[in-house]
């Protein structure tokens, strides 16, 4: 039974198998390099949706007309109580937490410090996806949490008396004495920096912001459904004048940041294409012409210029299908091992475990990353290492179809 076409362009890639081996690594290395490469960033981008849509920002935020620009006390969401009910009943919504935010002077002995008021809803913030992440024993009444870099400034102590002194809603002095809970490093940088937090209750009353708020943090429990929900909190009564906007409108920059994480694959991919297109190209090119002879002896054995051209098509393709296994195989090794213990990016810079993470616009990006991979990944490297394949058999294969027997086998 004689070989098929197939079955001779397998024979022939052991011809020489050190340089079909270097054509191999080289697209294994590409392919790897690309695998490795989509699985940091892919974990990259999900730390930074999940800083972005977690403790700080959440999926929607709705605000009182201007107060994100003006920041002004006195511009509030009132009948907060109703309006959050109102917003929980939408089947999408995972939870929705008020805040408030407040400049004040904290004193924690003779001195006072420029500290900022964080009134918020420990039940709902202490979950993993907020402000108090990690949280296990409740804020009390009376008690606040002190941020640890503010503490580290002030000299504050847990168990400390300090007096809070502001201004409230109605352009009154707000003042009171409250004890300090704990100190807390918080996944969000302004409250370690300047933050004293306490209930909603003790900052409304301190404030003079009966069942009133500045911010109502929306989380969703389904992705992608953020401008949608926008669209169906406007019709709430209450929120018909307020500002509803999602993270994306939020935090545009970072937007931007996820978006250059997509292509940062693509620029690899081009990279690999030319490790194949030279590795196959060459590969064939010298077996093309190492062959001369051979090649002219079919064609006067009556086979067909096609069927030359169709071996070293179907050389380049078997040499891309193996280097693309071989490198996906040590991808998707190196994402697996990685996935659990995650990548510490902090160590890479000599940091020692002093910097955990890294702060932007008060939210702070961790920089322990998971690597992760999508099925998308190995195909956009496949699709892309077979037309390269293609491309790069072109030339040799053009070579062989226009040979003559005689003066092929002359050669």
């Amino acid at each position: 039974m004689p070989a098929t076409t197939l079955q001779i362009a397998w024979r022939n890639l052991g011809r020489n198998t050190k340089r079909t081996a270097l054509a191999i690594l080289a697209i294994t290395v590409g392919q790897f390099a690309l695998l490795a490469t989509d699985g940091l960033m892919r974990g990259y981008a999900d730390n930074i949706r999940r800083a972005i849509t977690g403790p700080m920002i959440g999926d929607v935020q709705v605000h009182a007309a201007g107060w994100r620009q003006e920041r002004a006390i006195d511009l509030v969401i009132e009948d907060t109580k109703n309006v959050i009910t109102q917003i929980q009943a939408d089947l999408s919504v995972m939870n929705a937490a008020a805040r408030i935010y407040a400049p004040v002077l904290f004193a924690p002995e003779k001195d006072a410090f420029v500290a900022m008021v964080v009134g918020l809803q420990s039940e709902i913030e202490s979950h993993e996806w907020g402000l108090l992440s990690g949280m296990t024993e409740p804020l009390q009444k009376g008690k606040v949490l002190i941020g640890h870099r503010l503490a580290r400034k002030t000299g504050a102590k847990v168990g400390q008396e300090i007096a809070v002194v502001g201004q409230t809603a109605d352009g009154s002095l707000a003042n009171d004495l409250y004890v300090i809970q704990d100190i807390i490093k918080c996944p969000v940088d302004i409250v370690n920096q300047s933050g004293v937090v306490m209930s909603l209750d003790d900052a409304q009353q301190l404030l003079c912001m009966p069942n009133a708020a500045h911010e109502i943090v929306v989380r969703t429990n389904q992705s992608g459904q953020a401008k949608q929900l926008c669209e169906r909190l406007r019709k709430i009564k209450g929120l018909t004048e307020a500002e509803i906007l999602t993270w994306q409108q939020l935090v545009p920059e970072l937007v931007v940041v996820l978006d250059m994480s997509d292509w940062v694959g693509y620029f690899v991919v081009v990279i690999v294409c030319i490790a194949a297109l030279a590795g196959i190209a060459n590969t064939l090119v010298m077996s093309t012409f190492e062959r001369m002879h051979e090649f002219g002896m079919l064609l006067a054995l009556g086979s067909r210029p096609r069927r030359i051209v169709g071996m070293i098509v179907y050389e380049a393709i078997l040499t891309g299908l193996l280097g693309v296994a071989a490198g996906t195989l040590l991808g998707y090794l190196f994402v697996w091992v990685t996935s659990g213990t995650g990548i510490d990016m902090a160590s890479w810079g000599g940091s020692e475990g002093e910097v955990a993470d890294m702060a932007y616009r008060g939210l702070n990006l961790p920089l322990h990353i998971y690597p992760r991979l999508e099925i998308s990944d190995t195909l956009i490297g496949l699709v892309a290492i077979m037309a390269t394949s293609l491309i790069g058999s072109v030339w040799p294969a053009w070579i062989a179809g226009r040979l003559e027997p005689m003066e092929a086998m002359r050669a």
